[in-house]
This record gives structure tokens, sequence and C-alpha cells, in this order.
């Protein structure tokens, strides 16, 4: 299986930045104000990021089409990744997976308890014809995840190892979960934890626990000196995966 291209493009920035940060952008509201604000961390924070992670928030109150032109305007340095977590059946993740491709998203994040035949299916066969990523929810930030999620995450995380995910989503909020995640996936994906900031993990706390990315949104987005935030959240990384290569 050959690597796509949002895993090279998020590798790539993520070493060319030294940023292990995937910020969730999930402004709402009006329409021109959000496009604004997506702008301008596209101009001022792109540069400390590995990933602009786009939610159903902003899409939402946005429309693809407008929301295309940014991403269009800012793709040759940035990585996007759509959040809005398809889980239906296969044709219509194909049809939704594929309206987010067009609209210039690197990669799409995907519910993995839907399974694959008939449903994450569609997602995957849209992927592969136009190069994209595809990434598995496996587990979530919030308590319910323990319900239902938590226990098929090996299960899921399994689909996604077999059908050549890019990488899986696993909480910072559950650190046992993201360690176990990895001892069964190795290297061959890429996790992204969510929960880092506001949900009340540490930062670094995804990545001591042997992820690849730490999925912020709230505390970067809300603080009064984001540019700030985000150096002190590279510094706090930085110093984290200082002790991890030892």
């Amino acid at each position: 299986m050959l690597e796509s291209m949002f895993r090279r493009r998020i590798l790539n920035n993520s070493f060319n930045r030294k940023s292990r940060i995937v910020l969730a952008f999930d402004e709402y509201g009006d329409k021109n104000a959000v496009l604004n604000r997506l702008c301008w961390v596209c101009e001022y924070l792109g540069e400390h990021l590995a990933c602009v992670k786009i939610g159903y928030p902003t899409i939402l109150s946005t429309g693809l089409s407008e929301l295309k032109s940014i991403i269009d305007e800012f793709s040759s340095e940035n990585v996007f990744m759509a959040d809005v977590k398809i889980a239906d059946v296969s044709h219509t993740n194909s049809l939704i997976a594929k309206l987010l491709y067009e609209a210039g998203f690197d990669a799409v994040i995907a519910h993995g308890f839907i399974g694959y035949e008939g449903g994450l299916e569609g997602v995957f066969k849209e992927a592969k014809g136009l190069n994209r990523g595809v990434v598995v929810v496996a587990s979530m930030s919030h308590a319910g995840s323990v319900e239902f999620l938590d226990p098929n995450m090996e299960r899921i995380v399994q689909t996604a190892l077999k059908h050549h995910a890019d990488g899986v989503v696993a909480p910072a909020t559950r650190a046992h979960i993201v360690k176990r995640v990895r001892e069964i996936a190795g290297d061959s994906l890429l996790i992204f934890t969510p929960g880092v900031g506001a949900q009340g993990a540490e930062y670094g706390s995804g990545l001591s626990a042997g992820a690849d990315f730490e999925i912020i949104g709230r505390s970067i987005m809300y603080s009064p000196n984001p540019i700030e935030t985000v150096l002190e959240v590279k510094k706090k990384h930085d110093g984290v995966l200082a002790d991890r290569a030892c």
C-alpha cells in the first residue's frame, strides 16, 4: 500500500515546523467572520501547526464552496483535515468523502464503529481514488466513550490496520487507551489525541503515551494570545519528545 499524500504532507509539516499540533478549528456563526478567522489562523498560526482540523460547526456556518476558496489559498503550505466523523452506509459515506476531498481536504475522519463492509468501505474507496487520507475514530475523549467505543477499540484499530488507514483517534484523557493503540498498531498508524487543554489533559500527555499528534482547539483559539500559547505548547512537546527519545 502506497503512502497517502496526506500522510506524507502531515509528516513533512511536522518535521519542518517541529510541530505535533493539530489545531481543532470549530468556529461558527457569521460566515464572513468565521472565514476571516480561518484566514488569520492559516496566515499567523499555520507555520507552527502540523495540520488544521476543521469541524462541523465551521463547515455548516460557511458552506463547502466558501471554505474551499480558503483551503485553496493556503493548501500549498497547510494540511487540512475534515472532522465530520463520517458514520453512515457506504454509498452515503462515499458521497460525503468525495465532496470533502473535492473541497480540498487532505483527509477525513470517520467513525470505526460502523465497520468496514458497507460502511467505511465507501470512505476508503474515495480516499484511494484521490490519494487522500482516512483517520478512523477508535475511542473518544468524553466519558461516554467507555460505554460502547472503548470495549471495541482493539477491533476498530485492527480494522484501520487491515484497510490501511492513515491514522486513528484515541484520547489523551485516557492514556492507557493511547498506549494500547500503539501496542497494536506499532508505527503503521498515526495516532491523533484529542482532549488536550480545555477537556483536561495536559499539553504533552498524548505524546507521552505514544501519540504522534495532539489535537488542541479551545485553549489555543480562545487564548488572549494564540501565537504565544502555540509556542508554549511546542516547548512542552519538545521536552516530552526529548524524554521519549531517551
